[in-house]
Formats: structure tokens, sequence, C-alpha cells
């Protein structure tokens, strides 16, 4: 499960004043998974937290929920960076949404953690599968993701392009584009490729290469030069 992290300054003089509900931390720290930073609230007897897999709160970053830490993170760091240590309140609390009021060393600010819906471990297996089948790593996963989806948009408006040209009015653009959208790209192509045939039956291509004008030989002593070693063998 993720959860996405968005901080903001807060001067609400009445809500800082409020009763806290608890201690908070947030530490800066680096394991194998890289660097993060870990957002610890004390709870009855424990620590709920997020790990933040960014070097700050800004720019909305996601994060993971952390298992139940013991209290003594409250104020010992281990091999961690203390960043801001203080009080919270709860502003906002439900099964998706939490909104806590910090009052810390770095003054006060609003923290709200809201769930984003992963994706279902089918279409995780799926993606994982084809990584392997294709002998790419994890880590291009994104990019892969991104340019299937640039070549499918593009070989779709390719051939709605044609279509437009070849069949004027008559092409019924809706109906293909939705006939598309249900195919492979390899299937795209075969019927991107009929319509490519069509256009070069209307529109053939020159049959054969058109040479270059030669430079004026009045104006360019080079090419005169040229032709007269040509005329002498």
């Amino acid at each position: 499960m993720f959860w996405k992290i968005t901080s903001e300054t807060d001067a609400s003089e009445s809500v800082a004043e409020g009763q806290p509900d608890g201690r908070f931390v947030i530490q800066r720290h680096h394991d194998a998974a890289g660097p993060h930073l870990d957002i610890r609230l004390e709870r009855a007897g424990y620590l709920q937290g997020w790990r933040v897999d960014a070097s700050s709160l800004e720019n909305g970053p996601w994060a993971t929920e952390k298992a139940p830490h013991g209290l003594h993170w409250l104020d010992q760091d281990g091999d961690a960076v203390r960043e801001d240590s203080g009080v919270y309140t709860w502003l906002e609390k439900s099964p998706t949404r939490f909104v806590v009021l910090l009052r810390g060393r770095a003054g006060a600010r609003r923290l709200c953690v809201e769930r984003v819906e992963g994706l279902p471990i089918q279409r995780i297996r799926e993606i994982r599968d084809t990584l392997k089948e294709l002998k790419a790593s994890a880590e291009d996963a994104a990019r892969l993701i991104a340019d299937g989806v640039t070549a499918r948009r593009r070989s779709i408006e390719r051939l709605c392009g044609l279509g437009r040209e070849l069949d004027g009015m008559t092409f019924d653009e809706a109906t293909w584009r939705k006939a598309l959208n249900s195919l492979s790209l390899e299937e795209i192509h075969v019927q991107l490729r009929a319509f490519e045939v069509r256009f070069d039956g209307k529109y053939p291509p020159s049959p054969q290469s058109r040479p270059e004008p030669l430079p004026d030989t009045a104006h360019d002593g080079r090419a005169a030069d040229a032709f007269a070693i040509l005329r002498e063998k």
C-alpha cells in the first residue's frame, strides 16, 4: 500500500495551542534501499510511521507504511539523522487519509498522508513476467510502458490520418479508434500497413530518383575544372 505525502507551513495559532495527541520525529536515513525519510507518530504504546522515498517532504513524495516501532525512537536516532521532532495534533483521521499538525523545531506545519491505490497483484505479476520475457530490468519498466503507450498513440493517429485522406467522410474514425484500442501494437501495425498500401496505390511514389541540378558552371570554376578532366580522359 502506498501513501502520498504533502506538507505545508501552518501559522494557525488557535490550532497550534490545542492539546497535543503525542510526540513525533522525522529522521533522515540511508539503508540498502537508498536514502529516505522516516516519519514516526506516537500512538498508544507504539510508533506509527511511514517511509518516504525522498530527501524532503516537498513536491508530494510517495511513502509506504512502516511496521509499528518502539517508542525509544522518539529519543534515539541510531545511524539516522534527526530532521525534526516535537508534538503533533490530529486534524483529520480516516482509513485512507490522515492530517496532522506538527509543531517542532522547524515550526508548525500541516502534514497530509493520503492512500494511493496500488496495482492488483495479477497486474504486477503480468508486468514482471513480461519484463522477464523481454529480458528487461525492473528499472526499465516505466520507460518501456511510456514508449509503448507513445508508439500506440502515434500508430493510431497515423492510421486515422490515412483513413481520413483515403475515405473522406465515409471513414468512421470513432469506430476505428474503439477497435484499435483493444488490439496489441503488433495488430495495430498490421491494420496500419493495409492503409499505407492503399495510400501508396493512390499516391504512388516516384519510380526513380531525380538527380540534383548541377551548379552553374559559368559561376563555379571547380565544376568547369572537373568537366575538363573528364574530357581529357
